[in-house]
């Protein structure tokens, strides 16, 4: 009776193999983490970042991700804070001195950006290199304050920014730019989620090469460089509706945005209104301090209840005096 032959000792030898390489490059492949919510600042700034790390924590209902704080220069004192906030990985950015340099030397005068600290803003092109470790990134200002969840936002990838109405790409240089449309609507890089789909190796080389070629003409920098970016990539970005991502604090939908941004050179630690319209952001900067981390210059600032001029109970008392007297 001839023997049933159980197995192909040649063929399942080659399966063992090929089992053993996919295990080996299993272990070599780094496991992407899921979202990074990234900021960037220096150090006059890190009350504003500790603040955004805090209400993230409070108000976000999901649990992996990261909160990637970008700093050139970070004091001891608030390291140690930050490294008692949750989700917080800090990452030293610092940009090369040619770069600077080259920066501080060539971007126009009327450009708000000419100085050494605001050139932190290229550490929005650093959305895109994070994008090694995750596979969404979230990039926020901030000078800004989180109500709610925003952890939906991430339906607007591959590539979702705000809008910049009514300005244009135009507007982002002091001069045009050949071979890109300059009429078309511009971007505000204030607010941005970007997913691994994207070519971000080829994105990054791109931002930082045109950064350098065209520093001459840089109004907004890492915005202008942006807007190229999404017509030289094709990237066809999905608007992120600012009446909830970032509402402005003095527009209406500051009241039920889920992120309130504080644009412009009126900041809510420098004005008593805006700081007493926002309480959370006041309370959670107490929180910051409980912490550790340094304070701002609250002198500008009077925290008051902006009810409390109208000062109800003593009218009250006031009317029940008049009708007895």
């Amino acid at each position: 009776m001839a023997t049933m032959k159980l197995f192909n000792l040649k063929e399942t030898q080659l399966n063992i193999s090929k089992l053993a390489k996919y295990i080996k490059t299993k272990r070599i492949l780094k496991k992407k983490n899921k979202i990074a919510f990234l900021f960037a600042f220096t150090q006059n700034l890190a009350f504003a970042a500790g603040n955004c790390a805090i209400a993230l924590n409070r108000h976000l209902k999901i649990t992996d991700y990261d909160i990637v704080m970008l700093h050139s220069d970070l004091s001891d004192r608030d390291t140690a804070a930050f490294n008692k906030i949750p989700h917080v990985v800090l990452k030293r950015f610092d940009l090369r001195d040619d770069f600077v340099n080259h920066m501080l030397e060539n971007i126009p005068e009327q450009s708000r950006f000419r100085t050494k600290n605001r050139l932190m803003c290229f550490g929005h092109f650093e959305a895109f290199s994070l994008l090694k470790d995750y596979e969404y990134v979230v990039y926020n200002d901030v000078d800004v304050s989180f109500q709610r969840d925003i952890s939906d936002i991430i339906s607007y990838v591959p590539f979702g920014i705000a809008p910049d109405t009514p300005w244009k790409v135009r507007d982002q240089f002091s001069r045009e730019v050949p071979g890109y449309d300059m009429e078309r609507e511009g971007y505000c890089s204030s607010v941005m989620v970007l997913s691994d789909k994207l070519p971000y190796d080829e994105i990054v080389n791109f931002l930082y090469e045109k950064a350098w070629e065209y520093a001459d003409c840089l109004i907004n920098p890492d915005q202008a460089i942006i807007c190229l970016a999404a017509q030289k990539f094709n990237l066809n970005p999905k608007l992120i509706p600012i009446d909830i991502y970032s509402c402005i604090s003095w527009k209406d939908c500051a009241i039920t945005a889920k992120t309130v941004h504080f644009g412009t050179e009126k900041k809510i630690w420098k004005d008593t209104n805006i700081c007493n319209s926002f309480p959370e952001w006041y309370r959670t900067h107490l929180e910051w301090l409980e912490l550790g981390g340094t304070d701002f210059d609250q002198s500008n600032i009077t925290p008051r209840n902006p009810l409390s001029t109208l000062n109800l109970f003593d009218k009250m008392i006031a009317n029940k005096n008049n009708i007895h007297s």
